[in-house]
């Protein structure tokens, strides 16, 4: 099976409008099958208009109060672009608090969320968000595939239990403010393709939005990953933008090439992971 996956990095800034907004992002879903936006672009429901809260939590609270709105617009693109729209996160209330909310939007416009399970310190103390709640699986036509929002990729146990259900690919979308933070979660979908032997595809938010606290600064380079193995690219990099570049990076990615690793690949890291399981129960310490 193949399938044309487009891993967007965004530049959010303030528009007039939703037809404005639709302008800007319709053109990057051209020719996708699946295409993922980053952490946070819902932000951009946020700077419509003129309000300009004045502290971090009051710009969470206003994109709240837009990400009813915000979802809709994502199921308005997906209907007339024809593609599954993936990412793209806001603040969202549920009873148990605010959320970091990413979307699973379907071409007929069904949707599915998977919100931020790990929050980062900034997340946690400043935005006072509360994480998420378990992982969700899409098994589609295209392929199956599922979601770690920026700072879950870091944690290989998440990406294990999607791959363990079957997921295919991997999709991040980032938020990340310095370049440290965008190597932790680069380097981290790159650990992630080889250990899973599975698609990754990583799409950061880019550029300076000064008018907004959350996401003042954004740094990123948008990718697609794979395991380097036979067939595949032996820097396991599929395709990749620019840094701090916005745009789409799409390619064809055959699944059954990508998946061939698992079955009969040079090392076989999926089907072994079991193993270190009872290397790791034993750890000796030794006193010199």
């Amino acid at each position: 099976m193949t399938l044309r996956l487009s891993a967007i990095a965004y530049h959010v800034t303030a528009l007039p409008g939703w037809a404005a907004q639709e302008a800007k992002m319709a053109p990057l879903l051209d020719g996708a099958d699946i295409a993922l936006l980053p952490e946070y672009a819902g932000l951009e429901a946020a700077l419509l208009g003129g309000e300009r809260p004045a502290s971090a939590v009051g710009w969470r609270d206003l994109a709240a109060d837009r990400a009813a709105d915000w979802e809709a617009q994502l199921v308005h693109l997906a209907r007339t672009r024809g593609c599954w729209i993936a990412g793209a996160t806001i603040p969202a209330r549920t009873e148990r608090g605010v959320v970091n909310r990413g979307f699973l939007v379907a071409p007929w416009g069904e949707v599915h969320h998977q919100d931020k399970l790990i929050l980062t310190p900034y997340e946690r103390e400043v935005l006072g968000m509360v994480a998420g709640e378990g992982l969700t699986v899409i098994d589609t036509v295209p392929g199956r595939f599922g979601m770690l929002i920026c700072y879950d990729s870091e944690f290989p146990l998440l990406a294990r239990a999607l791959a363990e259900a079957g997921v295919e690919i991997l999709l991040v979308p980032s938020c990340t403010d310095l370049p440290a933070g965008q190597t932790r979660v680069r380097q981290s979908c790159r650990a992630r393709a080889i250990e899973s032997q599975c698609q990754v595809a990583q799409a950061p938010l880019v550029g300076a939005v000064p008018a907004c606290e959350i996401i003042d600064a954004g740094t990123g380079r948008a990718a697609l990953f794979v395991p380097p193995d036979h067939g595949l690219p032996a820097d396991g990099i599929l395709a990749q933008g620019a840094t701090d570049m916005p745009g789409a990076v799409t390619a064809t990615v055959d699944l059954g090439a990508v998946l061939a690793a698992r079955r009969d690949g040079q090392v076989g890291n999926f089907g072994h992971w079991p193993e270190q399981e009872g290397a790791a129960a034993s750890v000796r310490v030794l006193a010199l």
